[in-house]
């Protein structure tokens, strides 16, 4: 079990209640942390890699780094999903429809990199050489989804038909659209440009410029395939389908695309398309597409994403974005997982959840951020 390095993130003076909300979802004796309290008391790579790089808490990116390389997957798996290299999503697990949600996750692996990657950039150069297996297996991992320049999400990867989740990047509870569940293979934009930036950052830091190559033709495929007037499809199936619902993944994706890299223009109709969702507590994680769709990734603002839809907007130039994003500081007292416009922006789902701390670490000082 990993070690405590220090009871105060980083040795930063944070307030009581920050530091007790903290408190309450740390692994005793570790720098490891539950997901939420109360509903999520395992461990979740996605969310605790996210809270560390926002609240730049270097102690808990090493333990979950740590974690995260203990369980990286070494075999195919079709019960937990579970494929060499694959970075999990969930433990312990838990059991749907008799399949795991072990390995239910496609961008774990790419934040796995990124963590690593922002600590070398941030001076420790030892962090490379300790986990070199395990950035060569997570590179293997993303190549090996690679079709035609597009990352692909496919359980034929670890030898079954389905996961136990329906959908494998954050909004996981189901497609926003006629057809809730996935027709594999299939590409989903956020998660293609997540892997892609891990690619481009796990690069630079081991010094092989043909991963930074193999990244860049990543961004190109992206751009020439996913783009759709002013904003990028949510996904594109295994017929070729557009699944194009209105929601924040194209803002959300910006964080991942280097501005160089990005046409003129597209940044400031990506803002345009964000109008949409924009309320006085922040954007939208999206809008149903029909009654009776799944809305836990519809009807709410969802705290964290705030923090990183201001970092992408912050990266891009994108005041107006910025400004609607910032505005969830006024609603997150208690560190909520979600607010409820519909219910008059109250707070909403667990309370605290781990990256909506880190959400308010970020806001609190940006600058700290290893995004």
């Amino acid at each position: 079990m990993t070690q405590t390095v220090n009871t105060k993130i980083y040795n930063k003076k944070i307030g009581q209640k920050t530091q007790k909300a903290l408190d309450l979802l740390r692994v005793p004796g570790t720098d490891l942390y539950r997901a939420a309290h109360p509903g999520y008391p395992g461990n979740f790579s996605r969310d605790s890699l996210t809270y560390g790089m926002l609240a730049g808490d270097k102690h808990a990116l090493y333990a979950q780094i740590e974690y995260s390389a203990k369980y990286q997957g070494t075999k195919k798996n079709p019960v937990t999903g579970e494929e060499p290299g694959k970075i999990h999503h969930e433990l312990p697990e838990v059991i749907i429809n008799n399949k795991s949600s072990a390995y239910n996750a496609c961008d774990t692996t790419a934040l796995f990199l990124l963590a690593i990657a922002s600590l070398y950039e941030s001076g420790d150069e030892e962090i490379l050489k300790k986990y070199s297996k395990n950035i060569q297996a997570g590179i293997l991992y993303i190549k090996s989804h690679i079709r035609g320049g597009l990352f692909y999400e496919n359980p034929a990867y670890c030898g079954s038909e389905t996961f136990a989740l329906n959908v494998t990047y954050w909004k996981d509870s189901e497609l926003n659209y006629h057809n809730p569940i996935p027709h594999y293979p299939i590409v989903f934009s956020l998660a293609h440009f997540q892997n892609a930036a891990a690619i481009a950052a796990i690069g630079r830091a081991i010094g092989r410029s043909d991963l930074s190559d193999f990244s860049i033709r990543m961004v190109d495929s992206g751009l020439n395939i996913l783009w759709k007037q002013d904003h990028f499809i949510t996904a594109l199936d295994g017929d070729c389908n557009e699944i194009d619902s209105i929601n924040s993944d194209s803002l959300h994706a910006l964080l991942y695309i280097d501005p160089d890299y990005i046409p003129d223009g597209y940044a400031e109709k990506i803002q345009q398309y964000m109008s949409k969702l924009d309320t006085k507590a922040g954007y939208l994680s999206g809008i149903a597409w029909k009654n009776g769709i799944d809305d836990y990734h519809t009807r709410y603002i969802w705290v964290h994403e705030q923090a990183l839809l201001h970092a992408a907007s912050k990266k891009h130039n994108l005041e107006k974005c910025a400004e609607v994003a910032v505005r969830t500081t006024d609603f997150i007292n208690s560190f909520p997982e979600l607010i409820d416009p519909k219910s008059g922006y109250i707070p909403a789902g667990n309370q605290p959840q781990l990256w909506a701390i880190g959400a308010s670490l970020y806001f609190e000082n940006p600058i700290q951020s290893l995004l």
